[in-house]
């Protein structure tokens, strides 16, 4: 098996298992009326299951917050991240994720305990990296010298350009990352970006070409 798939199948384990547990801990909302309409209808459907919950299902979820409570911060910080990048994938990806995890759950405990050390003995941005899924997960050790110190404001933007970006405009960014010195990577991103989408595509296949 492909050293990638191996390391996102243990990647989408790792997600699976905190999501619901880092989900039910999110602190409580402010008063609904003062919340955006989407915020205010996920909360009210998270209401709504819970008021559907059988007595033994509620007791459940206090014993999962009540552990979510006594684990360090960094621990908490770390499943909300993972929490926040399950959510955030596209429906395909997340279903990759449960057949991802299904798999997982199918091997010898051996080669569950050696994906799980493989996985954390990366490099932190590169763990980082797969929970982007298993599209940008398997390029971001081409892609991570591009991203990895992009300014919070950029996150979002950059995230949702490198997903409508094909296989080719992943290769010439990769390859634009490996060439640009590391002090002029910010500006080449912030190039890149300011592109319209439809654009970007045919600027990186210049770029690379040596167009300036």
């Amino acid at each position: 098996m492909p050293i990638s798939e191996r390391m996102w199948r243990c990647a989408g384990v790792a997600l699976l298992l905190v999501a619901p547990l880092a989900q039910a801990a999110l602190p409580a909302a402010l008063q609904a009326d003062t919340l955006p309409a989407a915020e205010r209808t996920r909360l009210e459907a998270r209401a709504a299951r819970l008021a559907q919950m059988t007595p033994a299902e509620r007791d459940a979820l206090q014993a999962r917050l009540a552990a979510w409570q006594i684990l360090p911060a960094s621990e908490r910080v770390r499943r909300r991240i993972a929490w926040q990048a399950a959510d955030a994938l596209p429906h395909a990806e997340r279903m990759e994720l449960q057949q991802a995890a299904a798999h997982f759950e199918t091997l010898p405990e051996p080669e569950q305990r050696a994906l799980r050390l493989a996985f954390e003995q990366l490099d932190l941005g590169l763990r980082r990296g797969w929970l982007l899924g298993p599209v940008l997960g398997a390029d971001w050790p081409r892609l991570h010298p591009l991203f990895s110190a992009m300014p919070e404001v950029q996150r979002a933007p950059a995230l949702l350009a490198l997903r409508a970006t094909s296989l080719q405009a992943r290769d010439d960014l990769a390859a634009l990352a490996q060439r640009t010195p590391p002090h002029e990577r910010d500006a080449l991103r912030a190039q890149w970006l300011a592109v319209p989408a439809d654009a970007r595509d045919a600027w990186l296949r210049a770029r690379v070409a040596g167009a300036p």
